[in-house]
């Protein structure tokens, strides 16, 4: 067994032939050999894994020991792993203690990694810091710095990738607020530095200035005010905040008393904020909602006047093929869940999932009923009946006005989009996504 970028043997590596009815292992010696002796025959497939390289997640190699081919000569190549190392200090060089820092890897939108994890994290699982241009930042490992204000990620697998720092301990004194800070001194993914890091190399003196500034604060009411239920059940209203292209910077959660709120935990640059009255006496019933863009300064922002307005109704209509009979078709949006501050506006207004809509056969229209301000996927399933064994239906598109919405969904900023227009296939016709009955 060698190391593939040096070529030299790794001593000591433990060695694994998966298959067989017993578990059998050993170790390299001091010129990276090893021997199995008295294995049955049958097939294995032998994998290796030694600290400081890519054993886990590497391909095994496959063996085969029979009648005629007892002894097998097997050459294992591990490709070490890297370091990144760093500091992260604020503006007089002091350093920071306890901040959390996470190594990022730029991934297409929910794609899985092409390599292991730089730490043990699920990847279906590793959360989602920032979008860039042609992907998603997602967390492959994470750190703490020291009282030097150090910090170091071992076993990196080779790549490129981002560095992010961040605390949830904010000081009494909120001047000296340490922002999420991007490596070397950002507050914005797109004008963040990207480390590489090849195989075996230790990437040093990536070194994080903090950014330092205060609180900020967004404050104002709601237009018109907020309706009393005529049924006397309570009345609630939630808003939350974000940065466009940013879904998941969190903010601070937000107060509203009567017609006025009050949002904290602002950086300057633009907003979308959205407010949602719902009648607590139906669980999820919106009675109002409003969305807004906005643009905070350097300092707090008072007066932010949302509009409200009911909740929209978006029509639509289904179309069949010549060579597809009509049948129900059912269309459920449901939120999307790359907004983690909406996701919050869900729960504190205790919105329910949306009602699907079944379209019937004999009109194919169908009404997706109060949806508030934001972003929707459709999930979309003919229902033909069990006897029509012999055709596939399949969803070709699904359209408002010129845009196809199955794939990165739709908006609804307060005004009813359009009419959407849904195309159904059979046959499984180039272009169009089949539907599991």
């Amino acid at each position: 067994m060698t190391d593939s970028v040096t070529q030299k043997p790794i001593a000591g590596a433990r060695v694994t032939p998966q298959g067989g009815l017993r578990a059998l292992f050993t170790r390299c010696d001091a010129n990276g050999r090893f021997q199995f002796q008295a294995v049955p025959l049958g097939e294995y497939q032998a994998a290796a894994d030694q600290p400081g390289y890519m054993g886990f997640g590497q391909p095994p190699v496959a063996v085969r020991l029979s009648s005629g081919n007892a002894r097998a000569q097997v050459h294992i190549l591990l490709p070490p792993r890297g370091v990144v190392s760093g500091r992260i200090v604020d503006s007089a060089d002091v350093p920071i203690e306890r901040m959390t820092v996470e190594l990022l890897e730029l991934r297409a939108i929910n794609a899985k990694p092409a390599s292991p994890p730089a730490i043990m994290r699920d990847p279906e699982f590793a959360p989602r810091r920032d979008t860039l241009e042609g992907g998603e930042l997602v967390v492959v490992a994470g750190a703490q710095t020291n009282d030097l204000g150090e910090y170091r990620f071992a076993h990196v697998a080779p790549g490129t990738y981002y560095v992010y720092a961040w605390t949830d301990e904010g000081p009494e004194d909120h001047e000296k607020t340490a922002r999420r800070t991007y490596y070397p001194h950002a507050l914005r993914a797109e004008s963040a530095r990207p480390v590489a890091v090849s195989a075996g190399q230790e990437v040093s003196n990536i070194d994080i200035q903090a950014i330092i500034q205060p609180y900020l604060w967004v404050s104002g009411h709601v237009v018109p005010p907020v309706p009393r239920s005529r049924s006397g059940s309570p009345v609630s209203t939630s808003a939350v905040a974000w940065r466009p292209k940013a879904p998941a910077e969190e903010l601070s959660p937000g107060f509203f008393t009567d017609d006025a709120f009050e949002l904290g935990n602002f950086l300057p640059g633009p907003y979308v904020i959205v407010a949602v009255t719902t009648d607590q006496s139906h669980t999820g019933h919106p009675l109002l909602a409003g969305r807004r863009t906005i643009e905070v300064p350097d300092k707090d922002l008072d007066g932010v006047e949302i509009p409200m307005q009911p909740p929209v109704d978006l029509k639509g209509a289904v179309v069949f093929d010549k060579t597809c009979p009509a049948v129900p078709v059912s269309i459920e949006p449901s939120f999307d869940t790359g907004i983690a501050s909406f996701n919050q506006l869900v729960r504190s207004a205790r919105l329910g999932p949306i009602d699907p809509q079944v379209a019937a056969a004999a009109t194919g229209t169908f009404t997706l009923r109060s949806l508030v301000p934001a972003t929707y996927r459709l999930a979309i399933h003919p229902r033909p009946p069990r006897t029509a064994t012999n055709l596939r239906y399949s969803v070709a598109s699904a359209k408002l006005g010129d845009r196809d919405v199955l794939r990165d969904g739709f908006e609804v900023t307060g005004q009813p989009p359009g009419t959407l227009r849904i195309s159904i296939a059979c046959g499984g016709q180039p272009g169009a996504r089949e539907v599991a009955r």
